[in-house]
């Protein structure tokens, strides 16, 4: 066996040493580029991802990251083995998030939208210009984990492409994510169209709203004396305000908040629904 060297090391690697430390002590991390990472399990996926932008937009991961932590102990999402686990959450969504809040791009390709020098309708960053697919799975992130900021941002892209969005998927993604434009949109086409609320529909939407609808449409029929035109959405939220009497998208708001509006719901928080 080999013994253990205990013989101490020469004296000028000893000052090399002392030098070295002394030297690495007057180091700074740069504020903006020193990123701390975190490892996220998504369904049977692993992600790592900088933790600055989660802290920067939502208070429940900023309390998560800036808790004090025990020296020696294996943090949540320090690794694969341990990573921080978002129960629930579709990996698909995650993805798109991640994308929208780290989004990458070749500074060296001319012809790419990010391009200073690139022209007219190439000059719009590609973040912006994304399916409305990946608009919604950041909302419903955005919505859960109170990323105020971030949600505003994705609103107006899905309100200037909710006749894209299923009608019945208008009312149910409104419902549930805080969107009252979407529900009076979904609600408008289904007044306007012919022979009513389908039997599919009404399936998916529960009879009490299909009845509600229902009346809305039979209450305009009447008002319209056999005159053809569409209903419009201030002509049926009027009416909705009464026939759906406790439910948050059609109480008395701003004429700004519906789809011709410049704004949408700006809180981020989820309502109770009857």
């Amino acid at each position: 066996m080999r013994g253990i060297d205990t013989k101490e090391k020469p004296a000028s690697q000893r000052l090399q040493s002392a030098s070295a430390e002394t030297e690495r002590a007057q180091w700074t991390r740069n504020m903006a580029f020193y990123w701390e990472t975190s490892v996220f399990l998504v369904e049977d996926e692993l992600f790592r991802a900088p933790r600055y932008q989660f802290i920067n937009h939502s208070d429940t991961f900023k309390a998560m990251f800036t808790l004090p932590q025990a020296e020696n102990t294996n943090v949540e999402g320090s690794s694969d083995d341990n990573p921080i686990r978002l129960q629930g959450i579709s990996k698909l969504d995650f993805e798109r998030l991640l994308q929208y809040m780290y989004p990458t791009y070749d500074i060296t390709d001319n012809k790419s939208p990010w391009s200073r020098f690139s022209r007219s309708s190439r000059n719009i960053p590609p973040v912006l210009t994304r399916p409305l697919e990946d608009w919604i799975s950041i909302l419903k992130l955005s919505t859960i984990w109170f990323m105020t900021d971030i949600r505003n941002q994705v609103i107006p892209r899905i309100i200037e492409r909710h006749l894209q969005i299923d009608v019945i998927e208008r009312i149910t993604l409104g419902r549930k994510y805080d969107l009252p434009a979407l529900v009076t949109s979904g609600v408008t086409s289904l007044v306007n169209q012919d022979g009513g609320v389908s039997e599919d529909q009404a399936e998916a939407l529960g009879w009490d709203t299909t009845l509600r609808i229902q009346w809305i449409r039979d209450k305009l029929l009447t008002d319209r004396l056999g005159r053809s035109y569409a209903f419009g959405e201030s002509q049926v939220r009027s009416i909705a305000e009464n026939i759906f009497q406790g439910e948050w998208s059609f109480s008395k708001l701003p004429k700004r908040n519906s789809i011709s509006g410049s704004s949408e719901f700006t809180t981020g928080r989820q309502r109770a629904w009857n």
